[in-house]
């Protein structure tokens, strides 16, 4: 594992720390959106008179956006460097967040969602800024990975409890804009901190420049790496189809249950909030035992956590479980990027990473609408629940899967070798 590197051998300096927090703060500000679709959803079926799952398209749009962007905007971020990319991201959300405001369809505000908010402007920051952070550490690798993805959970956090009062305040559309403003001028300045090549590329090309393969790259095991990151990838949809359910779902069943938004959007703060802090907790155990490991210890204790969703809905309840399903489920997300890097070499990372992140999106973009359709159908948030537990065990069957076929054919289960 990367702690066992010793500290006279490895790269990690006070300076990549600085990557890591740059990175975690850029991620709190750009993915907002996507907790601002959350929070306008109930507002959405009041203006225009849409369905539950009409409405909550917005979030999976968004969402959909930056996993296609991960894609997309890795290899970008990876010809033009980071800071460059976070201009342009930072010029795509507001852009975005404009058009989304002047909507008067479904068509019109799903669009500059997708397209801009997402793929761009969210694109360009969570897988592309968790792989550039990776090449930053060695020895504590998987706790950096787990600090800068906080930003994700830091955002919903911090987002639903201010959007909620403000959107009620001031509607859905100057929200928007707001954001869009405020956004861009704070990750413009923190894209100033990107400077420099990672020093993980650095020692690969002087290693490859004097003819000796990196260690990590002397082990080939016979395993598909395309197949092994489809199977990661199927892996995370199940995952986040479940784990976004609550999150996706919690300001409109809330309301449903007439508790109102602020109650909803409290929760799902606090559920977030949770998810922060045991994401550092799990990044500091992958570091020791693996992000394969983790993912299976992680998926396991969310599965157990979605299914009180089912059967407790007092006010008081949610709150509870809420934080219990926050503090299982925040090391899972990270756990994903911590076991590309230990399965593929440093030089494929942003790629395998946008690859796997991309099917993350897609979990949590689909299990949002996929709850909001079985709400439509059922009018049941517990039927809702069952549905993602569902896609939490498949997930659960795939993890061991892959531990199987890894561990079978690499004994420590580290590193697959690029061919």
């Amino acid at each position: 594992m990367a702690s066992r590197i010793a500290r006279e051998h490895s790269i990690e300096t006070p300076y990549s720390w600085v990557i890591a927090l740059a990175s975690l703060a850029t991620l709190a500000l750009s993915m907002g959106a996507s907790y601002l679709a959350v929070i306008s959803v109930p507002f959405l079926e009041a203006d225009f008179g849409w369905s539950r799952s009409a409405a909550s398209s917005l979030y999976s749009a968004t969402t959909l956006g930056a996993g296609v962007g991960g894609i997309v905007m890795g290899y970008y971020v990876t010809k033009v460097g980071v800071r460059a990319a976070l201009h342009v991201a930072a010029a795509a959300i507001l852009v975005g967040c404009i058009l989304a405001a002047l909507a008067d369809s479904l068509t019109t505000l799903l669009a500059p969602a997708f397209l801009f908010i997402g793929m761009v402007g969210m694109g360009c920051g969570f897988a592309p800024l968790i792989a550039n952070a990776s090449l930053w550490f060695d020895r504590n690798r998987g706790l950096a990975i787990a600090v800068v993805s906080c930003g994700q959970t830091v955002s919903g956090g911090i987002w639903q409890v201010v959007f909620e009062p403000l959107v009620v305040a001031h509607g859905w559309r100057a929200v928007y804009i707001g954001y869009g403003l405020f956004a861009a001028a704070i990750i413009i300045p923190l894209s100033l901190f990107h400077r420099g090549e990672p020093p993980e590329l650095a020692r690969m090309r002087a290693q490859t420049a004097s003819g000796t393969a990196p260690a990590s790259e002397q082990h080939l095991p016979e395993i598909n790496k395309n197949v092994l990151t489809l199977l990661l990838g199927l892996a995370i949809v199940g995952c986040c189809v479940a784990m976004s359910m609550p999150i996706a779902q919690m300001v409109a069943y809330c309301s449903t249950l007439g508790y109102g938004t602020a109650v909803g959007a409290e929760i799902g703060s606090l559920l977030l909030i949770c998810s922060a802090i045991s994401r550092l907790a799990f990044g500091v155990v992958s570091d020791r035992i693996g992000g394969v490991n983790t993912i299976l210890i992680g998926s396991s204790l969310q599965c157990a956590m979605l299914s009180l969703f089912i059967f407790f809905d007092s006010q008081e309840q949610l709150y509870i479980i809420g934080a219990m399903f926050g503090l299982v489920f925040g090391g899972i997300v990270p756990a994903y990027g911590m076991a590309v890097r230990d399965l593929f070499p440093a030089r494929e990372a942003a790629k395998r990473t946008g690859y796997v992140y991309f099917f993350g999106y897609i979990g949590m973009g689909g299990g949002g609408l996929v709850g909001a359709m079985v709400y439509d159908i059922t009018l049941s948030y517990p039927a809702a629940f069952g549905v993602g537990v569902a896609f939490n065990v498949a997930n659960i069957a795939l993890i061991l899967f892959i531990k199987g076929l890894v561990f079978a054919r690499t004994p420590k289960g580290l590193v697959l070798a690029a061919a």
